[in-house]
């Protein structure tokens, strides 16, 4: 069982009530599945949609009862309202399928950008799935080219059909630019087969920037993956991994490209790294017509301290870096569980809905090893042999995570966001500075500084330069629990202004300058608790620190103040964010 805290009593309360509202949520309609649009989704809809035998129709489509559409249909951008019947395959891109009394879908169903209403009873023959993401495509001649959220073209570009299966030469971000690796690129083919139990293979190297233009194995990563289909339905996946990876510790409340842009532009990384070298394998189940995914992994990792490769910067390059923790390093096994639960009505923005993200991990073999002074300790285990110990080592850890979420509309210009979030340790060993957490900062405590909530490992006795002499690395990450809750009110202010006329050019570039602001109201709470053994790291419980805030936003663009409530080490504090807080 997953300890938390009494004060964490309230999330758990929340999330019971997510789970009780789930039936009630999905009366009358199917709820699609959160998260990005997969490209193998992409690829299929554009291959259907180019079929010299599929019926292609754009905008609000109506199929009226006693009719019927011979072969396959690919609503583009409107809803469609089926009282008919479709003998075929059926895609209803970024647009929602109204079901009436007398639909019939003889194929297999594909909603994206959209939900499913209407009585489902008998409807479909075949497989239904539906996406919360919208399809990104462009039209040229008189076929669509799907653009996948990677900004590349999923469909045709250094794509061969191999036969038995598709294969596709791929080259990404593998992570935000950051003062480790730099910019992480991952390249290599992906083998993807179709039918009911897709098969997806991806080999892909890492390139490192950091390592200069070189191409140094020594220095790259890689990641090797293979998920399978089981059941027919898409709702049960299981897939192994093989990886050498630089990986953060936190998001500390910042999207990639927030990160990688603060790193590039103003030279300040706001995450630390760990290096993880092993194997996984998992086992993933997400109904198609529930907002539930679960899934659970066994994987046995090499940890390392990560050190910092010093990448190119626009700006202050003589400024050193911030110092990176130092790790537990060693081989351990793990067994991880995570149940997510997403009723949103956009992941991106949304306005209504339930975000509940549970995890935990156990260890269940080998061991992990700190640095230690004299004399050293142990911590989750007993001393065997007799021997001096060299170091201290972590054993039988167990780590959970909770973050509980509620978006509720108001009004047609009003909106409420609460989240409640708690992440440590379920005993009463500490934790591995690779599994500590912090709080402070533009992504969880605006007004107060960055690290503030890290039981002092940063400002403690122990951190670097305390005692006037030099260090490469913080002895520790941070706390062995945090609790935090945030609450955020936006209101939609009676200004829009658009610099194109509505018909002018696509309807993408229209609605992106457009300008409607957004008044937001927010305030945050948080703490932080250590679990001390013989002092090493001596660290602190982090009291609690409060703030509140204003901001302005217009689509994914923010400007905030934040202040401080309590504890005013830092004054009014302005930044801008590129995506919403949470």
């Amino acid at each position: 069982m997953i300890y938390f805290p009494r004060s964490a009593l309230p999330a758990l309360a929340l999330a019971l009530l997510g789970v009780i509202a789930l039936p009630h949520l999905a009366q009358g309609q199917t709820r699609p599945a959160p998260g990005p649009l997969p490209v193998e989704v992409e690829r299929r809809i554009v291959d259907l949609a180019n079929a010299p035998s599929t019926l292609r129709t754009s905008g609000r489509t109506v199929i009226p009862a006693g009719s019927m559409v011979e072969g396959d249909l690919v609503v583009l951008g409107g809803d469609l309202r089926l009282g008919g019947a479709v003998r075929g395959k059926l895609v209803v891109a970024n647009g929602n399928l109204v079901l009436q009394e007398g639909a019939r879908v003889h194929g297999a169903a594909v909603v994206v950008g959209g939900a499913v209403s209407g009585d489902e009873t008998g409807v479909f023959q075949d497989t239904l799935e539906i996406w919360a993401a919208p399809l990104l495509y462009r039209i040229r001649g008189d076929r669509l080219e799907g653009v996948s959220q990677e900004g590349r073209a999923a469909s045709q570009f250094l794509a061969t059909d191999l036969g038995l299966a598709r294969s596709r030469i791929t080259v990404r971000a593998a992570g935000a630019y950051n003062r480790v690796e730099g910019l992480p690129v991952e390249f290599g083919p992906i083998f993807s087969t179709g039918g009911r139990n897709p098969l997806e293979l991806r080999a892909f190297g890492i390139w490192r920037s950091a390592g200069g233009l070189t191409v140094d194995t020594d220095r790259m990563g890689y990641d090797f993956s293979l998920d399978q289909g089981i059941g027919g339905r898409g709702t049960l996946v299981a897939g192994a991994s093989v990886y050498s990876r630089v990986r953060p510790l936190e998001d500390r409340g910042m999207s990639n490209l927030e990160n990688a842009l603060s790193t590039f532009l103003l030279r300040r990384d706001y995450r630390d790294y760990l290096e993880a070298q092993g194997w996984s394998a998992h086992l993933e189940f997400r109904p198609i017509r529930q907002p539930i995914l679960t899934r659970v992994t066994f994987r046995e990792e090499e940890h390392r301290t990560a050190t910092v490769g010093g990448p190119w910067t626009l700006g202050d390059e003589d400024r050193s870096w911030r110092l990176q923790p130092r790790m537990a390093e060693g081989t351990a096994r793990f067994l991880e569980g995570s149940l997510r639960i997403d009723t949103r009505d956009d992941p991106d923005q949304p306005a209504d809905g339930w975000l509940l993200d549970l995890r935990g991990v156990q260890q269940v073999g080998g061991r992990l090893r700190g640095e230690a002074p004299e004399p050293p300790q142990l911590w989750g285990e007993e001393e065997n042999g007799g021997g001096e110990p060299t170091g201290v080592r972590y054993s039988r850890l167990g780590w959970g995570h909770l973050d509980v979420r509620r978006y509720a509309r108001l009004g047609p210009d009003a909106q409420l966001a609460v989240r409640i979030y708690g992440a440590g340790s379920r005993t009463s060993n500490p934790l591995p500075p690779q599994f500590q957490s912090t709080l402070g900062g533009e992504g969880s405590l605006p007004g107060h500084p960055r690290f503030a909530v890290d039981c002092r490992v940063r400002g403690g006795p122990d951190a670097p330069g305390a005692d006037g002499g030099a260090a490469d690395f913080f002895p520790a990450y941070g706390c062995d629990r945090v609790e935090m809750a945030q609450v955020e009110f936006q209101y939609a202010l009676p200004i829009s202004w658009n610099p194109l006329p509505e018909d002018w050019g696509e309807p993408e570039w229209s609605t992106a300058l457009r300008f409607q602001p957004t008044l937001s109201l927010f305030m945050n709470t948080g703490q932080g608790r250590a679990s001390n053994q013989d002092g090493f790291p001596q660290r602190v419980d982090s009291g609690r620190r409060a703030d509140i805030g204003v901001g302005l936003l217009t689509g994914s663009l923010g400007l905030y103040w934040a202040y401080p409530i309590n504890r005013r080490d830092r004054g009014l504090n302005f930044f801008v964010r590129l995506d919403r807080r949470f």
